[in-house]
């Protein structure tokens, strides 16, 4: 596993994240939509590798964070 890959790959999904938001607010489907696509993409990108999971499950628990926030 090249490690460095991974993280490189969180860094540009969190600034895509960044860039999604600017057009679809995180309360809205299409931003779930594109969070649950693109997370998924990541994972079976590296085999549903355990750690890597783990990181994506983090990034969908902190963004339900934020969503609870604008509730």
């Amino acid at each position: 596993m090249n490690w460095d890959n991974v993280f490189m790959d969180i860094k540009k999904w969190m600034q895509a994240s960044n860039q999604i938001m600017q057009r679809y607010p995180i309360t809205s489907n299409e931003y779930w939509h594109w969070l649950v696509g693109s997370l998924g993409h990541l994972e079976q990108k590296y085999n549903s590798h355990p750690v890597v999971v783990g990181f994506c499950v983090s990034l969908m628990n902190y963004e339900e964070l934020n969503w609870k926030k604008q509730k």
